[in-house]
């Protein structure tokens, strides 16, 4: 008998409910053998024993009856907290030997230790939500962490009800175990809000917001899960080979996106995927193992969508551009241009400079505008590496308007203009990727943040 119940363990715990386990469990057992008819009836007399107790609590023994409703429900929260016990038990033999030999008043009353403490867990996990929570405006979210969880615990009713899950619970998560019920699922539901947090923790808070703005500009009001939206952007930076923690995903971005992706298998395009959530994972340094499979399990769940926004060309969906807002953007008014006489005069005397010095001292002295500055990197008076001194000699915000000029919503786009712009272009990009990643990143996110 212990063999048969070893080889089919796998198979019992696949046919027991997560939320009706204590139920599933007697039904599986004696259909399979494993209880007799007599000891089905014998722990059906032990429940009537703890009902005709609870009933005593419920009506504060004035009463040994009650409604019908009001006795199965609370016969639901019994088979809950005997439920609860007995899923922590390591196999179906162990079940089995507790039943016999315990008894179910003894598996009752450890299942209510244990549902006392999941309530004290849990009350310390709210506090650790509260202090990882996001500052955004996500009506859903504030809710559901300032009334809608506290009203969970001050509606639970562990002796009456430990079945039910009270509260207001409208933040929809990237995950949700829908089949638990009760302190289970409120357990379940913190643990990954915190997840959740500590995934975005990893990024600028006003890159959130503009990506939530860019996803819908009513995103305040939606039903949406943060966390997907930055994994799922996030995961396409990584793909176009963007470093940093950037979340600006541009329309050539989405070209590129495409073109990697349109042409692949089934097969290959889980394997992109999963190769690019590997990376995202040691690009943010990240170790926690539970945050690690959440991700993973995430990502599985957005392979379908990826599939579908492909082959119907509407990858903006998925991968969202950043809408930055009037104030984040910088309005940039140029500088007085040169007239084309003054403009040939100094192209010329910098031509004529041997030294790489001379030549930058004459730009930073005589050139005040950005079209001036870009018109002499492509006037065919700066040779080879003479680019890279003068982007030395340039401050952040100077390099970050020729980023932006070039970007034309592809950053770093070397592919266009003539072979002289081109080949200034190009020296910018060799420029930029001898930057380490913080100052690269700065200069893209100043570059973002300019209107020319």
């Amino acid at each position: 008998m212990d063999n048969f119940i070893i080889n089919k363990e796998y198979a019992f715990k696949n046919l027991l409910s997560e939320e009706h386990y204590f139920q599933s469990l007697l039904q599986v057992l004696h259909s399979n053998d494993l209880l007799s008819i007599g000891e089905i009836e014998g722990i059906q007399l032990q429940l009537v024993d703890i009902l005709t107790e609870t009933v005593g609590y419920y009506t504060k023994n004035k009463s040994s009856s009650v409604r019908v409703e009001v006795a199965e429900q609370i016969m639901l929260s019994i088979y809950y907290t005997l439920g609860l016990f007995l899923k922590n038990q390591s196999t179906i033999k162990e079940s089995i030997t507790l039943i016999e030999e315990k008894g179910i008043r003894y598996l009752f009353a450890r299942g209510e230790k244990i549902l006392k403490a999941k309530v004290d867990e849990c009350q310390g996990l709210l506090d650790i939500v509260k202090e990882t929570r996001l500052e955004i405006e996500n009506y859903a979210y504030i809710d559901t962490i300032d009334y809608g969880i506290p009203l969970f615990f001050k509606e639970y009713d562990i002796r009456f009800a430990s079945h039910e899950t009270p509260g207001s619970i409208d933040y929809p998560l990237s995950i949700d175990e829908m089949k638990l019920a009760g302190i289970e699922y409120m357990n379940d539901y913190l643990n990954k809000v915190i997840l959740e947090n500590k995934f975005c923790s990893y990024f600028d808070i006003a890159e959130i917001e503009a990506l939530l703005k860019g996803f819908n500009k009513n995103f305040k009001h939606m039903l949406i899960n943060i966390f997907q939206l930055v994994l799922t952007n996030y995961l396409g930076c990584i793909l176009t080979g963007k470093g940093g923690r950037s979340l600006e995903i541009t329309k050539g971005d989405r070209v590129y996106l495409k073109s990697i992706m349109e042409n692949l298998s089934q097969a290959g395009l889980e394997r992109l995927i999963s190769e690019a959530a590997e990376k995202l994972c040691q690009e943010l340094f990240i170790e926690d193992k539970n945050l690690i499979e959440y991700i993973n399990r995430t990502v599985c769940n957005i392979l379908p969508e990826v599939k579908i926004y492909i082959e119907t060309d509407t990858l903006k969906n998925i991968f969202i551009t950043l809408s930055k807002s009037e104030k984040d953007v910088l309005k940039y008014e140029d500088g007085k241009s040169l007239d084309d006489s003054s403009f040939r005069s100094i192209t010329e005397e910098i031509r004529d400079c041997s030294k790489v010095e001379d030549k930058i001292e004459i730009i930073t002295e005589e050139i005040h505008s950005l079209k001036d500055l870009v018109d002499v990197l492509s006037a065919d008076c700066i040779f080879d590496n003479e680019f890279i001194d003068i982007f030395k000699a340039l401050d952040d915000f100077e390099i970050a308007l020729l980023v932006k000029n070039t970007s034309n919503d592809e950053v770093f786009n070397t592919d266009y203009g003539t072979e002289s712009e081109k080949e200034w272009h190009g020296k910018l990009k060799v420029y930029l990727e001898g930057l380490d990643d913080m100052k690269k990143k700065e200069i893209i996110s100043i570059s973002q943040g300019i209107d020319i």
